[in-house]
Parts: structure tokens; sequence; C-alpha cells
């Protein structure tokens, strides 16, 4: 795991955002018996017998009637289709049991908690890997009943239905919602609605502000498209280019405007001084909107963008 992970991991150490993992994207049947009031992280790292340490996991355990049901998550900011995944799943199942055993937190006599791996994946490529360990193994017939069987659930962040999940508010649904974003208007629009929320919600402050590092650390990654991180509050951009819009009308420079539509923006602007011009889409460019954006809003073509700016 690379240091661009840790943001995204950290917005898994919410309660909040593993309940509605489960509400969103397990079976709702399951949902409908969890305890969420007892869901619990449990420790991040155990140790095998051997004394190798394994630290990328983040688990948590929910009530689930008279049961302990212990959610495996594997969050290791999957970007690209690992085929070791069905044997390191298997492996850390294991590993994990065992360690419940070692810190007798359960006897080897007592029944086995269950254990859910998920697989969080948001890779451009589609995921070709088997999603059960026995759709890997070769075994003849007379000993196939040899073949064990242990499926995970992979989460295809970039190819899920989210917005009916966002509209009630789904936690995860829009994380994977800003990540299915498809240019900075979008991402920023999403991101904006999403912090107006949780700013309602005092329990949510912390997540919120883990919100605002993964935006930093990996959202807002391309300098091109580099955009206001709308979790860090503050103005926001909208506010900003009405404003910008209502100055122009008082200096008597926008007349074309209308109720801020693009056709009237682009008239204003080419109706200014070209400092004032400059001054307006140097702004614009500053307050992170791309050339491209700047030219979708305005009309002017991205060379005389690029000229002003």
């Amino acid at each position: 795991m690379n240091d661009s992970d840790h943001p995204y991991k950290r917005l898994f150490s919410h309660p909040e955002m593993i309940a509605d993992l489960i509400k969103g994207f397990l079976d709702p049947r399951l949902a409908a018996d969890c305890d969420f009031t007892r869901l619990e992280r449990c420790n991040g790292s155990y140790v095998t017998d051997d004394l190798r340490e394994r630290e990328d996991d983040i688990i948590w355990r929910i009530g689930y009637g008279d049961r302990t049901l212990i959610l495996y998550l594997l969050i290791e900011f999957q970007s690209r289709p690992d085929h070791s995944m069905p044997v390191r799943v298997m492996s850390y199942m294991a590993l994990l049991w065992q360690d419940l055993i070692r810190t007798r937190v359960i006897v080897p006599s007592d029944n086995l908690p269950g254990i859910i791996p998920i697989v969080l994946y948001n890779g451009e490529q589609p995921w070709s890997v088997p999603c059960d360990i026995k759709e890997t193994i070769l075994m003849p017939d007379p000993v196939s009943l040899f073949i064990p069987s242990v499926p995970y659930l992979l989460i295809d962040e970039l190819r899920l239905s989210v917005h009916h999940l966002m509209e009630v508010r789904n936690l995860a649904a829009c994380l994977f919602g800003l990540e299915q974003s498809s240019g900075p208007m979008e991402l920023f629009k999403l991101g904006e609605n999403l912090n107006q929320w949780m700013e309602t919600d005092p329990n949510l402050e912390s997540m919120r502000r883990d919100f605002s590092l993964y935006f930093e650390s990996t959202l807002k990654r391309d300098e091109e498209k580099t955009i206001t991180n709308p979790f860090q509050g503050g103005n926001m951009l909208a506010e900003r280019v009405n404003k910008w819009i209502a100055e122009y009308k008082a200096e008597g420079k926008a007349e074309g405007i209308a109720e801020g539509k693009a056709e009237g923006i682009a008239e204003g602007i080419q109706a200014g001084k070209q400092e004032e011009r400059a001054s307006l889409l140097k702004r614009m460019k500053n307050a992170g909107l791309s050339i491209a954006d700047i030219a979708h809003i305005t009309g002017l073509p991205e060379d005389e963008i690029r000229h002003y700016i």
C-alpha cells in the first residue's frame, strides 16, 4: 500500500461509513438484522505464529442477532486487477481466525465467527480476477471435493449505480460518486453538496476533515483540473462566480448577462477592457476552474484564455 492510500483508509475508520457500506452494498437482509450500535473497530494488525505482521487491513466487528459478525475489509485502494487476490483473501481470513484464537477471543472448540471479505476497487480497467478461489484451482474430478470455496465481495466503485443512494445521503455511495465524477465541475458540486450536508451534523465533523484530506491527496491530483476543495469551508466556487458577475453588472460591463447564463457571462467578459477581462479569467482559474471549464462557461477560445492568464 502506498502513501496515497492512507486518506482513503481513514474514511473507512469511521463507523458511519461502515454502516452505510453495509446498508447500501451488502444484502439488505443482513443490514436489517445488524445492530449498528455494536459496530466496533478491531485491531488493525495481527501477528502470525512466525511473527510476520499484517497491518494493511481494516477489521470491524458488528452485532448480528445474538452473534458477532466480523466484517473484513480489504481497502488497500486497488487501482488495478490483482490476480493474487483470491489467495490473499483466503490467507487473510485464516490469519484472522488464527489471531482470534491466539488472543483468546475465541477458543478452538468454539464455532468460528463469520467473516465477510470485501475488496474495494476503483480502477479504470474492468476487474478480471475471479471472486472465488475455487475458480482458480485445477483439480481432477475424483478429488474435486477438496477444492475450497472462499468468495469475496468485489465493490467496483466506478461501475456502480450510486445516484439513488446518494439521494438518501449514503456516505459510501457519496464517496463512490466522487470517484465517478466526469469532470472537475461535477466533482466540486458533488463535494459541495456532501460538505453542506455533513456540516449540519456535528458527529460527522471528523469524517468531513478526512474527506478534505482525501480530496487533496487523491481526487485533486491533475494540476490542469485542480479545483477548490469543497470540504474546507469558506466561499464556494458558485458563490464566487456569482459575485464576479454581479460586479460586472454593477460596473455596466455585463449588460448581456441574463440570470448567470453562460452566453451572458461570455458577452460580459468580451465587453470588458482587456485588463479587466484578464483579471476575471485569472480569478476563475485561481478558483479552480480548468482552461476547458472556463472556455465552456465564457465561450472564449482556449488559446485566448491562456493568453490572458
